[in-house]
């Protein structure tokens, strides 16, 4: 027989003072209650209750047992109610990772109204350009930029990441800008070596043909914040997601070359551990930057939604 059943039927035996009402309580018989608390007693090898004709008392043993019993029982429905709330109420600790200029731009400016609508909420943002271990490093929920290339993860397709070739107008000044994709083996490219083929560059021109060109370069980086930088001093042009660049190209600090060529796009994943299904602070997590996302000019035209 479960060991926890029996446990709670010692406890209401003990709290109630006698074997008939707990039996009423559980639609059973007196009898049945007493061969429960004796298989309770067989299991943990000592005499429990000392049992007369009207009454019952509990042993040495019994009642260090019963204390126990109390605490493990109350323990249980402690995290019975902790689950339950934790299931109805948009709170507690949500761990995320993002790649670093995404979690800087887009997530930590956007936290204050996110707080503002779940106020018992509590974020632990880990930012890295690399695809962190979910399971390793307890992660709730991931922005993925890029393939996937962990099949273990539960993945949910949320839109594309535009790019565009950006470069400074003092790289322009001394080099001059390409006019189609060959162009570019004669430019110093800054590479992202976060994605796969980083150094092949991919665009689709108006006749909807594919053109890759395989690109020199003498600065690569697993930091797209490095690149960014790089691109600023004017050390060559960088293939990249438009979102990083928004402020700066808007601000006419970079330009975009190749504009009459479609660079290929990336795909943007949110990412799950495989045994964990969404909780209701995974979702509003996630709906609520959808709906912030989808009102930003740099993310409006790649982010489609994070709904199935």
């Amino acid at each position: 027989m479960d060991r926890l059943r029996l446990m709670e039927t010692f406890v209401r035996v003990v709290e109630t003072g006698n074997f008939s009402a707990v039996a009423r309580q559980a639609h059973t018989t007196q009898s049945a209650i007493s061969k429960q608390v004796q298989a309770l007693e067989a299991d943990v090898g000592v005499l429990l209750l000392v049992r007369s004709t009207r009454s019952h008392s509990l042993t040495e043993a019994g009642r260090l047992y019963y204390e126990r019993c109390r605490q493990v029982l109350d323990t249980l429905e402690e995290a019975r109610i902790e689950v339950h709330r934790a299931e109805h109420e948009v709170s507690g600790l949500l761990r995320v990772a993002a790649p670093v200029a995404f979690g800087r731009i887009h997530i930590v400016p956007r936290l204050a109204a996110y707080y503002a609508r779940y106020p018992k909420m509590r974020i632990d943002l880990q930012l890295d350009d690399s695809f962190v271990d979910l399971v390793a490093a307890g992660i709730d929920v991931a922005f993925r930029v890029g393939e996937l290339k962990d099949s273990r993860l539960i993945a949910r397709r949320i839109g594309s990441v535009a790019r565009a070739v950006v470069v400074s107008a003092g790289y322009l000044a001394r080099h001059g800008a390409p006019e189609c994709p060959e162009d570019l083996v004669n430019h110093n490219c800054l590479l992202y070596t976060g994605i796969d083929n980083f150094n092949e560059w991919t665009f689709v021109d108006a006749r909807n043909k594919p053109r890759t060109v395989r690109v020199p370069s003498n600065f690569q980086s697993n930091s797209s914040e490095a690149l960014r930088q790089a691109v600023m001093e004017g050390l060559g042009v960088c293939y990249s997601p438009t979102w990083i660049y928004g402020r700066d190209l808007r601000e006419g600090s970079l330009k975009t070359v190749l504009n009459d060529f479609k660079p290929s796009t990336l795909p943007l994943n949110v990412v799950y551990q495989p045994e964990r299904r969404p909780s209701i602070k995974v979702n509003s997590f996630v709906d609520f930057f959808t709906e912030t996302f989808n009102q930003d000019p740099d993310l409006s035209a790649v982010i489609r939604s994070f709904k199935a």
